[in-house]
């Protein structure tokens, strides 16, 4: 490949993190050829089809929560994952936790990075979505106290002393925000059960 061809590779790799689709290079006057030869000499790798990763991209520069939300665009960090983004759990998830709309078609995933899908309905789906930027990419991930309620909801899926930990650190946070938690539990029809716990703990 020469030298102007792999400058354009390389511009356009490290201004997207690491991760390109096949339209992202086909955009960049790179044609599928160079993209089958690129990957067959192991200078990109592919994580599905359409989407590709630079193999000289270490996972300290491209934080896998970035790929992970490429590779699921309609969907939104939830449960452990958005309480380890959040801080709040000591806990290091296996997989990540990915919120779709249940109406969704569930999305093709790779072997890598291990992704959990979890489908759900209008109310719990909408509410508490925040934007955050990530190494210039927007992922959308649960707002703390939309990610409290959740692991109350699915407290004997992620486990009860995961969520009493997460409760814990969400009361000593500066950044918590108790009204907006309870208006979000009473939407979310867990007001009851939240307040339990709540109570337990303070």
């Amino acid at each position: 490949m020469d030298n102007q061809l792999k400058s354009k590779v390389n511009t356009l790799l490290e201004n997207q993190h690491g991760i390109a689709r096949t339209r992202d290079f086909l955009n960049a006057g790179i044609t599928h050829y160079y993209i089958k030869k690129m990957e067959s000499l192991g200078e990109i790798a592919r994580v599905k089809q359409g989407l590709y990763r630079h193999t000289d991209f270490s996972k300290g520069t491209v934080d896998e929560i970035v790929e992970v939300s490429q590779l699921v665009p309609k969907g939104v960090v939830c449960l452990l994952s958005a309480l380890s983004f959040h801080e709040l759990t000591t806990y290091n998830p296996w997989e990540y936790q990915i919120a779709i709309h249940r109406g969704s078609k569930k999305p093709k995933l790779p072997d890598y990075p291990p992704i959990k899908i979890v489908y759900l309905a209008d109310t719990q789906f909408n509410i508490g979505v925040s934007e955050v930027r990530i190494e210039g990419t927007v992922v959308r991930i649960y707002d703390r106290e939309k990610t409290i309620c959740d692991i109350v909801r699915y407290r004997e899926k992620v486990g009860i002393d995961i969520m009493k930990e997460g409760l814990r650190n969400y009361l000593h946070s500066p950044e918590k925000n108790i009204t907006k938690l309870v208006a979000y539990a009473e939407h979310l029809r867990i007001k009851t059960v939240l307040q339990k716990y709540l109570e337990v703990l303070v």
